[in-house]
């Protein structure tokens, strides 16, 4: 038995931080075995650490991770999340479409279910207020609702993370929130989407799993990751001259696609486009299988953009 509780503390934290470096490289194929604790008070603790019985203990502990290049190969399944009722919200046009029992959604906006969860979108901490929203175009929102009847979001528009926006049809959306063994809070999202103008029968040919992950100690970096199940055949809006949408190039709401959206997978801070992303996926869609990532500091206020790559948490 160590002299004090905070010796006891410190070395089951070290335990606690070998046993998920030695789960990685067991996982990565560094190593072919795994060490274990078999006895004695630290293994005791540390069990108690694992299975929940003292909390908060190990997220002081820093676990410094690297994104991973390649695609993530960890996909959640419906079944084991939890699905959002569509039922009440706002739906211009969309009435009578239904799938798997449920309302279809178009230029509506969902609540994600954050638990007060921070995650911060420059500067403001969205999350902890359960302030941030799927849009049916596809885009992540933060804050208050955007004008109804709006299908491609503008730089000043409303704060979003834009994700192939376009004028889609959102048939379904599920999540789910944990905290990783390696102490970051990470909220799933699971999208079920189809184009509005060109297919209103096929309702799912999209997937995409989109998570958002803070770290909850070290830097308190945040990413936004997206994995590619299956693809829709229009990227999105962008400027791009290259690309024709069946609307013209306006809105629903006659509104003009704003000429400074090189992407439509980019960043407004809802003044201006971050234009993070360049003309990826400007003319063709991110291919299924694939992973990408939206990168900022503690604040939300500085991203970047990488493809091919998620985070290993």
């Amino acid at each position: 038995m160590y002299a004090s509780d905070i010796t006891t503390r410190n070395r089951a934290e070290t335990l606690y931080i070998n046993s998920v470096l030695k789960k990685d490289e067991f996982n990565s194929g560094i190593s072919i075995r795994i060490d274990r604790q078999k006895g004695g008070s630290d293994y005791e603790y540390l069990k108690n650490v694992e299975f929940g019985n003292i909390i908060n203990v190990t997220y002081g502990t820093y676990f410094p991770v690297k994104i991973i290049y390649g695609a993530n190969p960890t996909v959640l399944v419906a079944y084991n999340m939890s699905r959002i009722n569509f039922t009440g919200i706002f739906d211009s046009g969309s009435s009578g479409l239904t799938y798997d029992g449920g309302p279809v959604i178009d230029d509506g906006f969902v609540q994600i279910p954050t638990g007060g969860r921070d995650f911060y979108f420059f500067g403001t901490n969205y999350g902890a207020t359960n302030n941030i929203y799927w849009f049916s175009n596809n885009a992540l929102t933060f804050g208050p609702f955007a004008p109804p009847y709006r299908a491609s979001i503008s730089k000043n528009t409303l704060p979003a993370i834009l994700i192939g926006q376009y004028d889609r049809l959102c048939s379904a959306l599920y999540y789910s929130t944990y905290i990783s063994q390696q102490g970051f809070s990470v909220i799933t999202l699971l999208v079920y989407f189809s184009n509005y103008y060109t297919d209103t029968t096929n309702l799912d040919k999209g997937k995409y799993q989109i998570r958002l992950i803070r770290e909850l100690n070290g830097d308190r970096r945040q990413w936004v990751e997206v994995t590619v199940i299956s693809e829709v055949a229009s990227p999105g809006y962008s400027n791009n001259p290259a690309v024709t949408y069946p609307s013209g190039a306006v809105d629903s709401d006659g509104a003009a696609i704003d000429t400074t959206k090189n992407s439509p997978y980019d960043i407004t801070d809802g003044t201006t486009f971050k234009n993070v992303a360049g003309t990826t996926f400007s003319t063709v869609s991110p291919q299924a299988g694939t992973s990408f990532l939206y990168q900022s500091d503690s604040t939300g206020t500085y991203w970047n953009f990488t493809e091919n790559a998620y985070v290993p948490v």
